[in-house]
């Protein structure tokens, strides 16, 4: 994954602690924009309503279908 790269949450990074947003976003398959990696494991992200959140990359996948 590199800066640019359109991701989405990983269905199976669902747990019983993920909030509402993240799950519909996984559901969804909701498209979201790798700004900036912020160390080895977690990136700065843009989500469809083009707020930004912080996730580990091992809840993303570079696959969109």
């Amino acid at each position: 994954m590199q800066q640019g790269d359109l991701v989405r949450i990983r269905k199976t990074a669902i747990d019983e602690y993920s909030t509402d947003w993240f799950i519909y976003l996984a559901e969804k398959k909701a498209p979201l924009l790798l700004m900036e990696k912020v160390n080895d494991h977690h990136w700065k992200i843009m989500r469809p309503d083009g707020s930004t959140c912080f996730l580990s990359e091992n809840k993303l996948t570079t696959r969109l279908y």
